[in-house]
């Protein structure tokens, strides 16, 4: 794996390409040259904040240039940046800020559905909302943050303007940052993904700068991405899987095209108006939407010819057939493995492209092993996918003991996933086998859920299980013993779960039992779900 940087990634694209579009968004389109002025600006406003290497930056907006910007201006600090999910409630803000160690944290004033940010912040840390607009006061859940800043033109209580964020950056000079740039090294951790996996809480998984720079140009190479193309992905940006692509737009001085949040009208527009023709919706969920959409007709598509997106082999056929200059490529993604550690080629079969998810990156090794055992299986048995080289994390953020957990002696990987391998090593996805949700493309761990859920003062015992839903692949739905005495209906638990967690965490159905299905040690899951799936009519 080559030692790269982001920083040097960004000052390789504007040495080839200055004047080409970098990023487009519906409010604003920035040439490589003019990006690279903001992440610049960007950069000495954080060091005038007092930001140096190994420092935490997180941010908490909806896809935007400033949010782009902020990463690569972390970036040419040293520092590790952390993109909050957006739609964490107040209680998981709380946690990201304090395990983290975040010493600045960006916010800014524009309204991604209807969420005031500022406003998230201040449940979080209520100490800001009795403080003067202008300054951010010590608070209970991190004595480590420093700064809490608000991009755009409004200004709020315990934070920064943006007028002095960019205050902070004028007696900054570009030597000073030049000079922090210039000794970063690909081994510094850059990036930190917050991923539910199966524990309490959400667990932080630090990406290096080489990881990043280095998977982003894998994923360049196997989208077979050149110079000239338009790049069109509308995922969030605190998933790997928006941040990676457009690095690798990046690498081939391409262009990158989002949008605040994802709409099927707005995307539309863009894939036809911006002349897309590389397409990253990821999910069949999302594209389903463009095939069904009243006004999309597939002659104005001549020009997308790439387009990744997991889903069953026989819906991405199908929709291979519906854009016949497209070439549909799966994948397999997980966070631990630096987002995307498996991909098949833009120039494989068909069969290869929809069919399995792909060769492991070079530098990383993929092995299928009994999940009783642990022994590795032959080709073709279905087991645990294990992984190991470049691109895994050291280990969790501040967790020694979930690392251990997940990795062995040799520093192998349990993503927890079932698949197979075929004799070339070709990968097969067919599951997963830990306590894992996949709602709308977010993981949900259902003892996150569940650990909440018997803060419920009516609540004693809780377990949480996936539901298949048409549009967004699986919802939770939560069994509930109540303590003696207090009562409780459907209504009253899920109003509880919508005011305090994330609306994808959120239980679409709640049952109560006074008895559990019980293996020796375990309540068995598939004994509440199946009948619950009869009830709902819905075939499992």
């Amino acid at each position: 794996m080559q030692q790269l940087t982001l920083p040097q990634v960004l000052g390789s694209a504007v040495e080839r390409s200055p004047d080409t579009e970098a990023l487009i968004f519906p409010n604003i389109r920035l040439t490589y040259r003019q990006f690279q002025d903001r992440v610049s600006a960007a950069a000495c406003s954080l060091i005038g904040l007092g930001v140096r290497s190994g420092d935490v930056v997180g941010v908490l907006m909806p896809n935007c240039a400033e949010n782009v910007t902020l990463l690569f201006a972390s970036a040419s600090i040293g520092a590790l940046f952390v993109p909050i999910n957006n739609r964490f409630r107040a209680r998981e803000l709380a946690h990201v800020i304090k395990d983290s160690g975040m010493k600045v944290l960006v916010t800014n004033d524009i309204s991604d559905e209807q969420v005031n940010y500022a406003e998230r912040i201040h449940q979080a840390l209520p100490e800001l909302a009795e403080a003067y607009p202008g300054e951010t006061p010590t608070t209970a859940v991190s004595d480590a943050l420093t700064h809490v800043v608000l991009l755009g033109n409004s200004t709020a209580a315990g934070m920064f303007s943006q007028e002095q964020f960019e205050v902070y950056g004028r007696d900054v000079s570009q030597e000073q940052l030049s000079n922090l740039t210039a000794g970063i090294s690909g081994e510094q951790p850059v990036l930190m993904l917050y991923t539910s996996g199966t524990t309490a809480m959400p667990k932080g998984c630090p990406l290096s700068q080489a990881q990043i720079a280095g998977i982003s140009l894998a994923i360049a190479d196997r989208l077979g991405l050149v110079a000239g193309d338009r790049l069109w992905n509308a995922l969030p940006m605190f998933h790997a899987s928006s941040l990676l692509p457009m690095t690798a737009a990046f690498h081939k001085s391409a262009t990158f095209v989002s949008q605040l949040h994802f709409s099927a009208d707005q995307t539309l527009q863009q894939l036809v108006d911006e002349k897309i023709t590389v397409a990253w919706p990821a999910y069949d969920l999302i594209w389903q939407q463009m095939l069904t959409h009243p006004k999309f007709d597939a002659s104005q598509f001549g020009g997308l010819r790439a387009l990744l997106c997991v889903g069953p082999p026989e819906t991405l056929m199908m929709m291979e057939k519906v854009l016949p200059h497209a070439r549909i490529l799966s994948c397999y993604g997980i966070t631990e493995c630096s987002g995307v550690p498996v991909m098949p080629l833009y120039t494989d079969d068909q069969a290869i492209r929809c069919g399995t998810s792909g060769l492991p990156m070079e530098g990383l090794e993929a092995e299928i092993r009994d999940p009783e055992t642990g022994d590795p299986l032959p080709p073709r048995q279905r087991g645990l996918l294990w992984m190991r080289g470049d691109y895994v994390i050291d280990g969790y953020w501040k967790d020694p003991a979930k690392t251990a957990a997940s990795f062995d002696a040799d520093h192998w990987f349990n993503t927890g996933d079932l698949c197979s391998m075929d004799e070339n090593g070709y990968i097969y996805f067919h599951g997963r086998l830990k306590d894992t949700l996949k709602v709308g493309g977010e993981n949900v761990a259902a003892v996150e859920v569940e650990a909440f859920l018997t803060t419920h003062p009516a609540v004693k015992l809780a377990a949480v299980v996936g539901v298949p839903d048409q549009k967004l692949q699986e919802v939770p739905a939560a069994f509930v013993e109540l303590r003696p005495g207090i009562s409780a209906t459907e209504e009253e638990i899920i109003k509880f779960c919508k005011d305090n967690l994330a609306g994808f965490k959120v239980p679409r159905y709640v049952r109560f039992v006074t008895e559990w299905p019980m293996s020796a040690t375990k309540i068995r899951k598939d004994d509440l779900r199946g009948p619950l799936l009869a009830e709902l009519g819905i075939d499992a």
